[in-house]
């Protein structure tokens, strides 16, 4: 997300006017959409259609403290509202400065038809993460239209010529009146929008290659799949080796392609996690060496590019570097839990995967965002508008590595310090700084660039154990 100027409730709005929903697609987004981004965007999405000025004038500008006023919701709750409709491609957000002050431009996008929701890869998964299984089932069957036998029948449909006299010349050589007004509409058409995609540069498709052409799979359909096989395995941290064992498990033993929803639905399965809670003594062994998380050849081979704030990291702060970029978020978020003798909500799951597929932050930065939440705050439990604004903050702010993460934490406790207020009932204040993690693991041990592997339940039993550690020597520190 661009950098953008505070917004405040007197900053002003325009909406430029957009055509009005059909019934089809006001019925995806009520069914299929709604799901995703929740009532309140829901309900945003609605206001600002209230508020489309036809005359399109900058100048005719509303602010947004009548917005808040019409959701009857606070200007945080209603930014990450905003931000939903923005990632889902129902909104199109522009920002600017003027002498009238500062203005956003909010477009109106229309929602997808549902033939092109279901072939999107990221909407889709979305989509099935957070209704389950069973009610995706029900809601593709609910849009799937049912064709009409037509091979018995004959096409007897008249065609404009047929009904219509019209001077060949002129359609030809087009009248200059035509050739205005498509100039103009094509002037006032916005540009259209793009699904969400992730980046593939870090994902070796050279190996998922060869492997898959040693199983006969289509590699022209893995090719046109690319999206829909990043965006798996970004979300739910699988390996190249993995992926290539998935895809030839749906893929066909005579045609060697295979079907995109019995892969989704697949990984689904394999990889939900557990919400039942696993607790684990605190003295437990940390991991042996011959349990590390597996990687790729390709994974061993390089070397880890440290950013130039690795040199201002403690040795305990480095490991804890270290550890959030090797484990997936899904398994650092259990681990975390299952050190505090909780266990991973269906809810949790759904934040995670949601603030994953959005592409704003590397997995490993999200790892700190989660330690922070749920150990330094001490929350029992992660919720969506917190680890949004703080996922929102830390982009705004660029902090992209899990270094950057630990500098910016480090610099907003300064101001705290340095005007110390009295509290009669105030608890004491747990230090930002991460403490110690991993004791065991082998110094000097390059890490990997590539996206985060899937750990074993073994593995996340022993990250949790390091955990365990890691929070006594925090208590001992404080």
């Amino acid at each position: 997300m661009p950098n953008e100027e505070p917004l405040t409730p007197k900053s002003g709005l325009v909406v430029p006017q957009a055509p009005a929903l059909s019934a089809a697609q006001q019925a995806v987004l009520a069914e299929l959409y709604l799901p995703l981004i929740g009532p309140l965007a829901y309900s945003l999405y609605a206001a600002l259609r209230s508020l489309q000025s036809s005359e399109n004038e900058l100048s005719n500008r509303r602010s947004h403290a009548e917005l808040l006023g019409i959701l009857n919701a606070d200007l945080p709750t209603v930014l990450a509202a905003r931000r939903k409709l923005e990632a889902t491609g129902l909104l199109r957000s522009y920002y600017q400065q003027d002498e009238l002050g500062t203005l956003y431009i909010y477009r109106l996008q229309a929602p997808q038809l549902a033939l092109q929701f279901f072939a999107d890869d990221l909407l889709s998964v979305l989509l099935l993460d957070t209704v389950g299984e069973l009610r995706y089932q029900q809601l593709a069957s609910d849009f799937a239209t049912q064709p009409v036998d037509l091979t018995a029948a004959k096409d007897v449909t008249a065609n404009i010529l047929e009904v219509f006299h019209v001077d060949g010349h002129r359609v030809t050589t087009t009248p200059r009146p035509v050739q205005q007004v498509r100039a103009q509409l094509a002037a006032n058409e916005p540009a259209e929008d793009q699904s969400p995609v992730l980046s593939d540069d870090d994902f070796d498709w050279q190996l998922l290659g060869q492997i898959l052409k040693q199983n006969y799979v289509d590699l022209k359909q893995v090719a046109s799949s690319r999206q829909l096989i990043v965006t798996e395995s970004r979300v739910y941290g699988i390996s190249e080796i993995e992926m290539a064992k998935l895809i030839s498990e749906v893929a066909s033993l005579t045609t060697g392609q295979f079907d995109e929803n019995q892969l989704k639905l697949l990984i689904a399965r394999r990889y939900e996690r557990p919400t039942a809670p696993t607790r684990t003594t605190t003295n437990e062994a940390p991991a042996d060496k011959s349990t590390k998380p597996t990687t790729t050849a390709a994974n061993s081979s390089k070397a880890t590019r440290q950013p130039a704030s690795t040199a201002r990291l403690s040795k305990d702060e480095q490991q804890l570097v270290d550890v959030a970029k090797q484990a997936a978020p899904y398994d650092f978020l259990a681990a975390v839990k299952q050190e505090k003798h909780g266990f991973v909500t269906s809810g949790e799951n759904r934040l995670v995967h949601d603030l994953i597929s959005r592409g704003v932050l590397p997995n490993s930065v999200i790892n700190i965002v989660i330690y922070y939440l749920l150990q330094n705050r001490e929350l029992a439990a992660l919720n969506r508008s917190l680890i949004e604004t703080v996922a929102n903050d830390w982009q705004q702010h660029g902090v992209n590595t899990p270094e950057a993460a630990l500098a910016y934490l480090k610099q907003r406790q300064r101001p705290k310090t340095s005007t110390p207020r009295r509290k009669s009932n105030a608890r004491p204040t747990r230090k930002e700084v991460m403490p110690k993690w991993a004791q065991k693991q082998q110094t000097g041990e390059a890490q990997s660039d590539k996206p985060n592997k899937q750990l074993s339940a073994e593995q996340r039993q022993q990250l949790a154990a390091r955990l365990a550690k890691l929070e006594t020597n925090s208590e001992k520190e404080d």
